[in-house]
C-alpha cells in the first residue's frame, strides 16, 4: 500500500484533524512515518484523484446517454 493510500485511510477513520495527528496514527498503524509538511500535498493529490474521478464517470455517463 502506498502513502497516499495510507493517507486516504487515515482521513477516513480520523476526519479532519491536525496533519501531526494524521501522521501519528498512520505510523502507530502501519509503521510509516510521514512528516507533518506533507500533509497538504497529499490532501491536495486526494482531491485532484477524487475531481479527476467524477469527471470520468460525468463522461462515462455522457457518453452512455448518447
Amino acid at each position: 500500500m502506498d502513502r497516499l493510500d495510507l493517507f486516504r485511510r487515515a482521513v477516513t477513520e480520523l476526519g479532519d484533524v491536525s496533519a501531526s495527528e494524521l501522521c501519528a496514527h498512520i505510523e502507530k498503524k502501519h509503521g510509516v512515518k510521514i512528516e507533518p509538511a506533507y500533509i497538504p500535498l497529499y490532501k491536495a493529490c486526494l482531491r485532484d484523484l477524487e475531481r479527476t474521478n467524477e469527471l470520468r464517470q460525468d463522461a462515462k455517463g455522457m457518453s452512455e446517454a448518447t
